[in-house]
C-alpha cells in the first residue's frame, strides 16, 4: 500500500537528521508540502536544498526547547501552507551515562527535548488541527520506552513518557478528529549512533539480541511513519509500533551498554 500525502501539509521536527531528512524525502516524494524544523540552522538549510521540492518546502530554524518558539511553530506553518494536517515529533536526543553519573541539568535537557518539546508541540497543533475537524501526530520513541535498558535513564523516562504521552491524546482527542500514534525503533544506524558501531562488544550484543540479526536503517523508519500519517491508518488511535527487527518480541536483554569483560 502506497500512501498518498497529496496536498497534505506535514511538520517534521529534527528534519536535518538522519531519520528527519528520511521521513522529509518521504513525505515529499508522497505529495505532501513538508515543513522541516531543527536547532541547527545551516544543517536543515543543506537538507532543504538536498531535498528540492521548491514551493511545497519550508524551513523553520526553531529551539524547541524554548517553549515559546515550540508553541509558536504549528501556527507559522499552518500560516505558511494553509494548514497543518500532521505533526512528526521525530527531534531528540539520546544520552548514555550510568544513572549515578547523570546531572541533574543533564537529565533535564533530555527530558526538554524528547518528552516536553513533544508535548508543547501537541498542544499548540491540536486546536488546529481540531478546528480544521482532523489531524494526525506521529510520535518518534524508541525501544528504550518499552524496556529498560542500561545507562539510558534520562533517555528511556522520556521515551516512555512519550509513549504514555501518545495514548493520553488519542484518548483525550479522538473524537475531535485527532489520531495520535508512535513508533518505537530500536537500534538505528546513524551519525547520533556512531559509536555503537566502532565497539564490536556492542554490535554483537545488538546483533545477539535483535532476531533478524542487524540493525536498522533511517529508511526502515519511513513506512510506518507514512502509513501512521495517512489514510491508511484513519482506525488506528494511540498505538505504538516497534520498528526492532523483534528486539521487544522476545527476551529484552539490557546490553546495549555491554560491561567490559572480567578477565
Amino acid at each position: 500500500m502506497t500512501t498518498d500525502l497529496t496536498g497534505k501539509s506535514v511538520l517534521v521536527t529534527g528534519a536535518a537528521g538522519a531519520i528527519g531528512g528520511e521521513i522529509c524525502r518521504s513525505a515529499l516524494a508522497a505529495g505532501a508540502k513538508v515543513a522541516m524544523t531543527d536547532i541547527d540552522a545551516d544543517a536543515l538549510e543543506r537538507r532543504a536544498t538536498e531535498l528540492g521540492g521548491e514551493d511545497r518546502v519550508a524551513t523553520f530554524t526553531a529551539d524547541l526547547t524554548d517553549d515559546e518558539q515550540a508553541t509558536a511553530l504549528p501556527a507559522r506553518v499552518a500560516q505558511r501552507f494553509g494548514a497543518l494536517d500532521v505533526l512528526v515529533n521525530n527531534a531528540g536526543a539520546r544520552g548514555v551515562k550510568p544513572l549515578l553519573d547523570i546531572e541533574p541539568d543533564e537529565w533535564r535537557r533530555t527530558l526538554d527535548i524528547d518528552l516536553t518539546a513533544p508535548f508543547v508541540l501537541s498542544k499548540a497543533a491540536i486546536p488546529l488541527m481540531a478546528e480544521q475537524g482532523r489531524g494526525k501526530i506521529v510520535n518518534v520513541a524508541s525501544m528504550a520506552g518499552l524496556a529498560a535498558f542500561r545507562d539510558r535513564a534520562a533517555y528511556s523516562a522520556a521515551k516512555a513518557g512519550v509513549i504514555m504521552l501518545t495514548k493520553v491524546i488519542a484518548v483525550e482527542y479522538g473524537e475531535q478528529g485527532i489520531w495520535c500514534n508512535a513508533v518505537a525503533p530500536g537500534v538505528v544506524e546513524t551519525p547520533m549512533t556512531a559509536g555503537y558501531f566502532a565497539d564490536d562488544d556492542s554490535t554483537a550484543s545488538i546483533r545477539a539480541n535483535t532476531p533478524m540479526r542487524r540493525w536498522c536503517q533511517p529508511d526502515e523508519i519511513v513506512g510506518p511513519v507514512l502509513y501512521l500519517a495517512g489514510s491508511g491508518s484513519d482506525f488506528v488511535n494511540g498505538i505504538v509500533i516497534p520498528i526492532d527487527g523483534g528486539w521487544t518480541a522476545g527476551y529484552v536483554g539490557a546490553e546495549l551498554s555491554p560491561r567490559p569483560k572480567q578477565k
